[in-house]
């Protein structure tokens, strides 16, 4: 019986029977040769994973980590690849199955060829598409072993046909010299990418200049230090380090947290349970037989790893908690600011404003030139708001600034700020208590939470330079320890460096509520001779 030329209508049951039995069969046949199309040509039907996470996933998740170290939005390697839009330098940290060495193969073979899969056309930079040829990259393992079974074996899997030599990966790669060339029109040479180990020795990394380096796994920093050397005649450095952070706050924390460092720097965070392909039964084995719970969070999360515990883990999340600018009016907003004085370092003001349903927005923050007095800090305060059109609240000041220093001319800068030209209107101390720190902190955690009801947070902050600092510290600032716990309280905060973050504790030590710009009180009607009105 031919399907395609039988009519349906005149069949009897047994014939259809028959028919769907074939259709059956035809379908099978087909799927059969889909998955092999796609198995022999990875590249081409490489999807990036969304970031999307099934209910499966997530109760992996609340089984092994408490709810404030659950992500409130989760990376992708879709965010992986659009962030090289903006920054040179890129950490694509990996859990346990997330597709890290996966993420990076493909994004080298786009940087190598200029080609990007179908599924990553409208989301791969354009301005990174290579013009000119050959392309020189590099790809740094651990040793060995490690280069073969999970980093060669995985470009190997997704080399784009088109681009080895007679189609094939053994006629592109020279496996003595860990070398693949990728051609066009199999003669034209386009790339060379050279595979070398953190065995060997920093001289065997000079030579030739690169227009890319990706490192599976954290690299030797003079190996690292060398390779940047090689990008002296580079339009733009690309550095991809793709890892799972097991060695926790190690040398190359200090790229991402490092705050005059940071800024050309992007760290993405793959989740296990992002990877679609990911095999949770195995994970949760691999989960069972782990007791040390940071270790848990550094396999699921792709997390590093301080020993004392970062304030506010994975509470804060860029893709939840920092959004787009907008026109801040006297109608709707009402601007409070929490004020960090300083005599030996800047002075530091964050800037948030409350709306009608009581959101708070970290609109601003303030430093002041080393050495500026509090006239110029004044006067420059008293402009900002003038130039932003704020309706400024109160002003809450750290209470160490209400100290008179005799030596020089009885110095009070919290006197000097709130009198005079330019004064700081209703101007505030702070509170200082034992476990005021933590209390200030648990504000902030509080407004950081997702309200399930409407799936927003009631704290978020705008996408401007100067809040850079104050970004950054809610992604780095560490809980501090003791040697002896006893003597101290045993939840502190290593806010030393963190000046942004204090301001905004300090903000946090009063109520910030929304008030109309007019209030309106109620002319009298003497209607009664007791009340008056």
């Amino acid at each position: 019986m031919n399907p395609d030329t039988i009519d349906v209508d005149v069949l009897d049951s047994k014939e259809r029977e028959q028919l769907e039995q074939q259709l059956t069969q035809y379908m099978h046949e087909l799927d059969a040769e889909e998955d092999f199309i796609k198995e022999e040509n990875k590249y081409e039907h490489f999807v990036p994973s969304d970031g999307t996470v099934t209910p499966a996933g997530l109760a992996l998740l609340q089984k092994y980590l408490q709810p404030e170290d659950i992500p409130q939005s989760f990376d992708s390697q879709i965010d992986a690849v659009k962030a090289l839009e903006n920054y040179n330098i890129l950490g694509v940290l990996g859990a346990t199955q997330s597709g890290k060495t996966n993420c990076c193969a493909i994004i080298g073979y786009c940087l190598a060829t200029g080609d990007p899969p179908p599924s990553m056309k409208d989301i791969f930079p354009k301005k990174l598409l290579p013009t000119k040829f050959p392309v020189k990259g590099r790809v740094v393992g651990v040793d060995n072993q490690q280069l073969h079974a999970a980093v060669i074996s995985e470009w190997k899997k997704f080399a784009p046909k088109k681009y080895l030599k007679n189609g094939k990966w053994e006629d592109s790669f020279n496996a003595e010299k860990k070398i693949l060339r990728l051609y066009r029109y199999n003669k034209l040479l386009i790339a060379e990418i050279q595979f070398n180990t953190n065995e060997q020795n920093v001289d065997s990394f000079q030579g030739i200049q690169l227009h890319f380096v990706i490192y599976d796994e954290e690299p030797k920093e003079k190996i690292r230090k060398e390779n940047l050397a090689r990008f002296t005649t580079s339009d733009r450095v690309i550095e991809i380090f793709g890892f799972t952070p097991t060695h926790g706050i190690s040398w190359s924390s200090e790229i991402f947290f490092n705050e005059q460092t940071s800024k050309n720097v992007k760290m993405i965070k793959l989740a296990s349970i992002t990877n679609k392909k990911a095999n949770l039964k195995t994970l949760d084995e691999i989960c069972s037989q782990e007791t040390d719970y940071n270790k848990l969070k550094m396999r699921l999360l792709g997390d590093f790893v301080s020993l004392s515990g970062f304030v506010y883990s994975n509470l804060f999340s860029e893709k939840v908690h920092v959004i787009k600018p907008f026109e801040i009016n006297q109608e709707d907003f009402i601007v409070y600011r929490g004020l960090d004085p300083h005599m030996t370092k800047p002075t530091v003001a964050v800037e948030v404003a409350v709306d009608r349903e009581g959101f708070k927005y970290v609109v601003g923050t303030y430093k002041s030139n080393h050495g500026d007095d509090t006239e110029i800090i004044k006067a420059e305060l008293a402009k900002r708001a003038m130039e932003r059109n704020y309706r400024l609240g109160w002003t809450n000041c750290d209470k160490s600034a209400d100290s008179t220093i005799r030596i020089i001319g009885d110095y009070n800068a919290y006197v000097l700020l709130g009198r005079g030209k330019n004064a700081i209107p209703a101007l505030f101390k702070s509170e200082k208590f034992v476990g005021s720190k933590i209390a200030g902190v648990d504000l902030i955690r509080q407004n950081l939470k997702v309200d399930d009801r409407i799936n927003l947070p009631r704290l978020v902050f705008f996408d401007i330079p100067e809040n850079k600092e104050i970004i950054h510290s809610m992604k780095t600032l560490e809980r501090d320890t003791f040697a002896n716990e006893d003597t101290k309280v045993k939840d502190d905060i290593k806010e030393g460096r963190h000046d942004a973050h204090a301001a905004l504790r300090y903000a946090h030590q009063r109520v910030m509520n929304w008030m109309p710009l007019n209030q309106i009180i109620p002319e009298p009607d003497e209607i009664s001779d007791n009340i008056g009105y």
